[in-house]
């Protein structure tokens, strides 16, 4: 054995080969070191199980079932292809972390589901379990790589470097230590970053975010030639119908002055914008109204919407409609004289002629029989306190469809335009019974349908329908006895005709349907179950986009996909050459045991043979044998430091104030 020199208190050094002899020289003491005959080898190992605690003092080294004959390393049993088959599936642990972020880019940008919850707890578990399996799989690779170099040859620099990265901050402390900064130390040292940044990308892989799902649906209107089934319809039908639209129409009038300019009613059903009035119109025949749902510029034809039923989150939808308007040429205050006014009223409404022969001649000439086309001549004559207010208008009847658009809790028309007042629910002999007949009856029932059968008209005052008109945000409460309506211009008081005349008039047909939360059976028949709505009250279907705003969408966070692939990618490749250097090495895994240090030790006998086991199989057979890191030289001037077999009086306790070599 050489050493190098070392300082002597005699001199400057001592050359240990020359001047100290140590006392202890390897022996492989009294162990038979020629294999036994072959007959002979199953008595010996019959021979050799025994408690080897008996002799942890002794000069014999204690073994258990210690391999003395020649074998070969390639040998094949049942053990090792089961140990092969569990690397096998070790090293392909990556493709799991791989198929999960293949998994979650199917779900990008679907609604979240039960599916995604539960790849969403898997993906959880990734900050763990990434680590765990990284730290397996790339540790064996640089045990098997290290393993693999020493058996073709290389440097203990590279051994050590290799066997030292089992953590990034081991590998930092081989390239500190051993003043080495090399490119392969370096990899060593930045390839463990990726085991905390598999693992977070995992958690960070799916991101769920509020979006909106589209889709098409059907909804139902109330059908336009449901106006046919009105109360107006005869005096028998009006005034059994009164206890039935009279309190909708009045609930109307009276409503807060906000509703009053919403686009939708009381009862959520959505409004009809005078038709006249929208001025923004385009190419395709649509009148455009403004895109805020609650512009106050948009005026309305009735305080009553469309009644509609149809699933939550509708976005738009159209429907058709029918409705009434008025314009006036003149209006004013004239003396009571000049008027037809009886004193039965406050207010009266009737057809008015001037045109026709017997009128000529005489300026105060009405005819008050029907109308026979549009616009029907129209006259208004309202009480006041010293005369009356009268205006001469003309009624007409539209029919439209509205383009209906929806936000999350209100809905308003966005565009319009005007359709043929005809179709095939509404055809001449229709409407020449509706001019005739309900138009006569509701100028007569509109002006007293909060008066009706009250007293002395003049005592009593205005209606509240002659209120409104004068001032829509003052009709509650106490005010003037009579309102002066002929002060109004005629263009005002012809809009303000017109909402009260369109809201008594939908107040008389399809009266059950206007309070809404209509049931859903509605959608499906297109017809109300209670028996007494009438036969004639019917929905329309028509086609809508829903929209739900609310809904959950999973997202792939793609930087994180990435680092989560490339990561898992290396590691799949790690595992699978650390998986191929196991097995083309031949030599025994005996790097980084400590029962390694055994091995041919002259401080530590052991039994010839023995080459063949690796770490584990020697530390298995030697675990009960005292070891100790001492002085195996402790009767010389200077010590010298070994792992040895701790046996009293040859290996002695380190001490500081001693001098090794």
């Amino acid at each position: 054995m050489a050493y190098g020199p070392v300082p002597n208190l005699n001199g400057p050094y001592v050359r240990l080969e020359e001047d100290i002899e140590l006392s202890t020289q390897y022996n492989s003491g009294s162990h038979r070191n020629i294999p036994l005959p072959i007959d002979a080898q199953d008595r010996e190992d019959k021979d050799r199980a025994q408690d080897t605690k008996n002799t942890l003092l002794s000069n014999e080294v204690p073994i258990g079932r210690w391999p003395s004959n020649s074998e070969r390393m390639a040998k094949v049993t049942l053990r090792k292809a089961l140990v092969v088959v569990f690397d096998t599936l070790l090293a392909s642990t990556p493709i799991m972390f791989i198929a999960l972020a293949l998994l979650a880019t199917k779900i990008d940008g679907k609604e979240r589901s039960d599916y995604a919850v539960s790849l969403d707890e898997k993906l959880y578990l990734l900050p763990t379990i990434f680590p765990l399996i990284f730290a397996a799989l790339m540790g064996r690779l640089f045990r098997y790589l290290s393993l693999w170099l020493a058996q073709q040859g290389t440097t203990l620099g590279m051994l050590e470097h290799l066997i030292g990265c089992q953590s990034v901050f081991s590998a930092l402390e081989r390239q500190i230590c051993l003043r080495s900064w090399s490119v392969v130390g370096l990899a060593s040292t930045l390839v463990w970053i990726l085991s905390p940044l598999g693992g977070q990308s995992g958690l960070r892989l799916l991101n769920s975010e509020s979006g909106a799902i589209h889709w098409t649906g059907q909804m139902r209107y109330l059908s336009p030639a449901t106006i046919m089934d009105s109360f107006m319809s005869d005096d028998s039908s009006a005034s059994s119908g009164r206890s039935t639209f009279t309190p909708v129409f009045i609930g109307a009038v009276l409503s807060s002055n906000q509703f009053q300019t919403f686009p939708i009613d009381l009862w959520g059903s959505v409004r009809l914008p005078i038709y006249r009035n929208i001025q923004n119109s385009s190419s395709d025949g649509w009148k455009l109204l403004p895109e805020e749902f609650l512009d106050a510029n948009v005026s309305y034809a009735s305080l009553l919407g469309i009644p509609a039923v149809g699933e939550r989150f509708l976005e738009s939808y159209t429907i058709k409609a029918r409705q009434w308007d008025f314009t006036c040429s003149s209006n004013r205050i004239v003396t009571r004289q000049q008027a037809t006014l009886d004193t039965g009223y406050t207010w009266k409404i009737m057809f008015y002629n001037t045109t026709l022969p017997e009128c000529e001649g005489r300026p105060n000439c009405t005819f008050t029989g029907h109308c026979n086309g549009y616009p029907c001549p129209i006259r208004s004559e309202s009480l006041t306190s010293k005369g009356v207010s009268m205006a001469d208008c003309n009624l007409s009847l539209g029919y439209y469809e509205m383009e209906v658009h929806c936000n999350e809790w209100i809905c308003a028309v966005r565009r319009m335009r005007e359709l043929d007042l005809f179709d095939e629910h509404y055809s001449l002999s229709d409407d020449d019974r509706l001019r005739k007949t309900f138009v006569a009856n509701q100028l007569v029932h509109l002006p007293v349908a909060d008066t009706y059968s009250a007293g002395d008209s003049f005592m009593r005052g205005s209606t509240i329908m002659e209120k409104y008109i004068n001032d829509p945000s003052n009709v509650i409460g106490v005010g003037p006895m009579h309102v002066e309506l002929g002060k109004l211009p005629p263009d005002v008081f012809a809009e303000r005709l017109t909402v009260m005349y369109n809201t008594f008039w939908q107040s008389t047909y399809g009266t059950r349907t206007l309070g809404g939360n209509l049931s859903i059976s509605v959608l499906q028949t297109g017809r109300l179950d209670a028996v007494e709505s009438g036969s004639n009250v019917s929905f329309i279907r028509s086609e809508a986009n829903f929209l739900d705003s609310n809904h959950m969408f999973q997202k792939v966070r793609w930087r994180w996909f990435t680092a989560l692939i490339v990561c898992s990618v290396i590691l799949l490749a790690a595992g699978y050459i650390g998986l191929v250097l196991k097995y083309i090495t031949i030599a025994p895994d005996i790097i980084g045991y400590a029962s390694s240090l055994t091995i041919m030790n002259p401080y530590l006998l052991t039994p010839t043979g023995g080459t063949t086991l690796n770490g584990l199989q020697r530390s298995a057979l030697l675990r009960d044998l005292p070891v100790r890191i001492g002085d195996v030289c402790p009767n010389d001037p200077v010590g010298a430091i070994a792992f040895a077999k701790n046996d009293v009086g040859i290996v002695a306790e380190l001490d500081r104030k001693r001098r090794y070599i």
